[in-house]
C-alpha cells in the first residue's frame, strides 16, 4: 500500500470535500480517503499495483478541483 497527500483548490464547503470523497474512494485499489476542507488537503491510501498517483489527481480534478501539490 501506498498513501498520498494531494492539497486542493477549488474547495468551497464540506459538500466539497465529501464529493472528491466520494469519487476518489470508487478508483480501483483505493482503500481509504480522508478529505479535509478546512485544510484543503486529500490523504489517501491505495494499492500502486491497481492505480496510480496520476489517475487519482485526475479523479480530484474531473469536477473542476485543481489539484496544487503532491506529498507521500
Amino acid at each position: 500500500m501506498k498513501s498520498v497527500t494531494l492539497k486542493i483548490q477549488g474547495m468551497r464547503c464540506d459538500g466539497c470535500a465529501n464529493t472528491i470523497k466520494a469519487l476518489v474512494e470508487r478508483a480501483p485499489g483505493v482503500k481509504t480517503v480522508a478529505v479535509t476542507f478546512a485544510s484543503g488537503e486529500a490523504r489517501i491510501l491505495y494499492d500502486p499495483a491497481a492505480t496510480d498517483e496520476d489517475r487519482l489527481v485526475a479523479m480530484v480534478e474531473r469536477p473542476g478541483f485543481r489539484v496544487a501539490s503532491r506529498a507521500p
